[in-house]
């Protein structure tokens, strides 16, 4: 499904608590840390466990600008590539249904 951001900071609500789309540099897919590039992920705002817990949405680029441009212009998410038991599929399902967040697939 490709969807955009209305606006960022975006946050939204999932079953496992509020959560927010941020854009840092390095990546979490492979939990490798990669210092010159940028990405977007899903963070949840609550503290306790799942505080240092992230969902990568967006493929690593080279500048913040351009993840920041992704998310306002259109990016895709694929929560079904996921167990539908999994965190990532139920945070991901969870952002294409928030309020405000356009689907561009029609």
């Amino acid at each position: 499904m490709e969807i955009k951001l209305p606006h960022m900071p975006f946050k939204f609500n999932t079953p496992e608590g509020q959560m927010e789309i941020t854009v840092r540099s390095g990546s979490v897919k492979g939990k490798a840390e990669v210092r010159d590039l940028y990405a977007a992920a899903a963070t949840f705002i609550q503290h306790g466990p799942k505080a240092l817990e992230r969902i990568q949405i967006t493929p690593n680029v080279k500048t913040h600008g351009e993840v920041m441009k992704t998310l306002l212009t259109g990016f895709v998410v694929t929560p079904e590539k996921h167990d539908a038991l999994s965190l990532e599929f139920r945070i991901l399902t969870a952002l294409c249904k928030a309020k405000g967040v356009q689907e561009l697939d029609n």
